[in-house]
């Protein structure tokens, strides 16, 4: 057992002053404790923390893991290292760093309606275009500017002839040119030429369908329904002369389906399309091209 050395022992050391001699050394062996205030404690490792256990007792937490935070247990006697938990956190406010919103989906856009307040825009459709509303207050999303723009093209020659006697309308055979709008507001421009000729002084007329239903708004000079007429030209039964009867009409059809543009003809003697009197034997063609237009 070690003794005990009073301070009036150590060489010019008075009451409870302790001098150390040039050239000695004071080595303490144990701890100081802490009602000394020391902590009792003869080592310690680097990160260590200190905390009380007692009123006069000290011990070390040893360092954590990285990104633990120090926190109290869950008997709340002492702390120790652990992982944040999230969900307990409460929604962080804008003035503090935060949105203040605690849920997104896909495609949000983050944008303020005030100093601290923060709202999200849903995403808008495929083509949209970020734009500020009427208010000028907020930003919103709308369909891309610039209308007028050509979206698709598709185009139709045919050479098949076709021939009859009759005031009712009849189909062209292989006029038919389908196209699907890629949306509700785009407009179908119908341009076009058809090779036909016809008998005696009659005229042979023509109109433009969607599949079976007549597109109407359009006139020409055989009725306020027809949307192209051709009259006789000056040549006579049996003389060569077929007429490229051209026609353009803006169709609206309002939907996104697929659209068949048909051609019908009535000829109140006889019409011939891609024909000259049907018995010459030369080939003729006509054509129909849909440009889809954008709002």
């Amino acid at each position: 057992m070690a003794s005990k050395i009073k301070v009036d022992q150590i060489e010019g050391s008075t009451g409870s002053t302790i001098t150390i001699p040039t050239g000695q050394t004071f080595t303490v062996t144990d701890g100081i404790p802490v009602a000394s205030g020391g902590t009792g404690l003869a080592s310690f490792t680097a990160g260590d923390i200190l905390y009380a256990t007692g009123a006069t007792t000290l011990t070390k937490l040893n360092k954590g893991t990285a990104e633990q935070v120090l926190a109290m247990n869950s008997g709340a006697t002492a702390p120790d290292w652990g992982s944040v938990d999230l969900t307990v956190l409460p929604t962080i406010t804008v003035a503090k760093g935060g949105t203040n919103i605690s849920s997104f989906a896909a495609g949000d856009i983050l944008y303020a309606t005030g100093a601290t307040t923060l709202t999200k825009l849903v995403k808008g459709s495929a083509a949209d275009v970020l734009t500020m509303n009427a208010g000028a207050t907020a930003p919103e999303w709308a369909a891309a500017a610039g209308g007028g723009k050509v979206l698709q093209v598709v185009s139709n020659t045919w050479n098949d002839t076709t021939s009859g006697t009759s005031s009712t309308f009849a189909l062209v055979t292989g006029s038919g040119t389908s196209i699907t709008p890629s949306a509700t507001s785009s407009k179908i421009l119908i341009v076009g030429f058809v090779s036909c000729d016809h008998s005696g002084s009659n005229m042979i007329r023509f109109k433009l369908y969607d599949s079976a239903s007549e597109i109407t708004g359009a006139s020409g000079s055989g009725g306020t329904s027809e949307n192209i007429t051709v009259g006789h030209t000056g040549h006579s039964y049996g003389t060569a002369g077929v007429n490229a009867l051209p026609y353009v009409h803006l169709y609206s059809p309002s939907t996104t389906s697929a659209v068949t543009i048909n051609l019908y003809f009535a000829s109140a003697s006889t019409g011939w399309i891609n024909a000259n009197h049907g018995s010459d034997g030369y080939c003729f063609i006509s054509n129909t091209t849909l440009y889809e237009i954008g709002a």
